[in-house]
């Protein structure tokens, strides 16, 4: 291998739809790199939704605190090297290219995932970087996932719904076992989930000492969202309040940041150390321009038309997506999910939402076929709805093209929805 892409090429191969769900590999793998996640402090987090932005959110406020900070996510929309930041500045090809080279034999040899791959990846830069902390999110459920590896400073749990139940079970209980999966013995569980039936589950698997319910510690008072920004006041017994701005919208994203101001003021004071009230508005304010988080209610305007783009991919998230713009007149929704979505409950939202629909879907061989939407969707139909289906975003594009009076549309569904539409479109220079 020579060029990036070549390299890239080799990691998008290892991925594969029969997931290897265990911890051998990862085990195997960081043992022959040293074991480099013993040497950063971490920050771990599992959820179905939520997790990208209360990560984001940790990691802006570490970074106004003058912290050199680990921040490793996914999927990734535009590029690869997204998923592995430090101080908001993606993972260099050169790092990349290195370490496959390095580690090609025992990769081989093993046959590991492709999640497996970049968490080894992730683990080793930021201990030859030296990070004061990592904030590290969950790929997929919390007890096998690959990052489980770690023993952190402080577990998050973030909204649990129903999402990947092929892995992770039918039911939210279910479910929610195997988030808490990461929660070890001695360390500190923040939970912000609402569900109240998952409460006492909450309460028999982390220890009384170590458990913070979010309800229970934090106050949020939301106080204008609009197209743009949001401010809320959050309020943690005893001693903090603050009035906070930030550039992610929804009252959901106003609890992610309560969630993530109370993970950073348990870390300090696990060190004796007094949260800073100034960081915290700096951290959540600048948190897209801190760690280049993308891809939530983020609206781009060209040649007249404002393109809002959205990365909700399972019912509940796409809900809550859809309840913060219910007062913004959206002209048409471009659709497309993975096949082993629900997407019959995501349909009966988007089809309140706005009276022309088109369904597509991405370059990606787990998409689900836009004629699959279409029928599903006329079980729903309501009188007036325009539908429309469409083989590929550029043909996507070509319908809101020919189309009249459209002044706002929303993409929303997959990563691999989003990242197509936005190369379509010619919109990376507004999301790097």
């Amino acid at each position: 291998m020579k060029n990036i892409n070549e390299y890239f090429n080799y990691l998008y191969r290892l991925e594969r739809t029969g997931m290897k769900y265990d911890l051998r590999n990862i085990t195997h793998i960081l043992k022959q790199l040293g074991n480099p996640h013993k040497e950063f402090r971490s920050i771990h987090i599992a959820g179905t939704n939520g997790k990208g932005a209360t990560a984001s959110f940790i990691a802006s406020i570490f970074m106004e605190h003058g912290l050199k900070t680990g921040l490793f996510t996914s999927p990734h929309i535009l590029k690869f090297n997204e998923r592995i930041r430090i101080n908001g500045k993606y993972i260099p090809d050169n790092y990349i290219k290195s370490f496959l080279s390095e580690n090609l034999k025992l990769i081989n040899k093993i046959s590991p995932s492709f999640f497996e791959v970049n968490t080894a990846m992730a683990f080793k830069y930021f201990a030859d970087k030296g990070v004061d902390v990592a904030v590290i999110e969950c790929g997929l459920g919390g007890r096998l996932d690959s990052t489980n590896v770690l023993i952190p400073d402080l577990t998050v749990i973030t909204q649990i719904a129903i999402d990947h139940t092929k892995f992770l079970g039918n039911t939210l209980a279910k479910i929610a076992n195997e988030k808490l999966g990461i929660v070890k013995k001695e360390v500190d569980t923040i939970v912000s989930d609402t569900n109240a039936s998952l409460k006492h589950l909450f309460q028999k698997k982390i220890s009384p000492e170590r458990f913070f319910y979010l309800n229970d510690n934090v106050k949020i008072r939301n106080q204008k969202t609009s197209l743009g920004k949001s401010t809320f006041t959050v309020t943690i017994k005893p001693d903090f309040k603050a009035r906070l701005k930030s550039p992610l919208l929804g009252d959901y994203q106003s609890r992610n940041a309560a969630c993530a101001l109370l993970a950073v003021k348990r870390f300090f004071e696990n060190e004796n150390k007094k949260i800073s009230h100034d960081a915290v508005i700096k951290g959540i304010s600048n948190v897209k321009l801190n760690t280049r988080y993308m891809g939530r209610l983020e609206t781009v305007t060209k040649n007249g038309i404002s393109y809002i783009f959205d990365i909700s991919h399972n019912p509940s998230g796409i809900t809550f997506a859809l309840n913060t713009l219910k007062r913004t007149k959206i002209d048409l929704i471009v659709f497309g999910m993975m096949s082993d979505k629900d997407f019959n409950s995501s349909l009966k939202e988007i089809l309140k939402h706005s009276n022309r629909i088109i369904f597509t879907k991405p370059k990606y061989p787990r998409a689900l076929e836009p004629s699959v939407l279409l029928e599903a969707a006329r079980k729903y139909k309501r009188r007036g709805k325009k539908l429309f289906t469409a083989g590929n975003l550029n043909k996507a594009v070509s319908i809101i093209n020919q189309g009249r009076n459209i002044k706002r549309v929303l993409f929303i569904g997959s990563f691999f929805l989003i990242s197509d539409a936005i190369k379509v479109l010619k919109l990376q220079a507004n999301f790097k």
